[in-house]
C-alpha cells in the first residue's frame, strides 16, 4: 500500500515539475538547471531565515551573462 502512495506522489510531483518548469526551460534551456536547482534552495533558505543566501543564490539562478 505504502508503494502505490509513494508511486502516485513520484507521478504528480513529476507532472509539477513538468507543468511548472516547461516555460522556463522554453524560454532558455542552457539556464534551466541553475533554475531547477536554484529555486528551491533559496525557497527553503528564506524559509528557514536565510534571506542573505537566499539572495546570493537567486542572483546566481538569473544572473545576466555579458555578450
Amino acid at each position: 500500500m505504502e508503494y502505490i502512495i509513494v508511486v502516485i506522489l513520484g507521478i504528480l510531483f513529476a507532472a509539477f515539475l513538468y507543468w511548472a518548469y516547461l516555460p522556463d526551460y522554453k524560454m532558455n534551456p542552457k539556464e534551466f538547471w541553475k533554475t531547477l536547482i536554484g529555486v528551491p534552495i533559496g525557497l527553503f533558505l528564506g524559509f528557514i531565515g536565510f534571506g542573505a543566501l537566499n539572495e546570493a543564490i537567486r542572483k546566481w539562478a538569473v544572473e545576466k551573462k555579458e555578450q
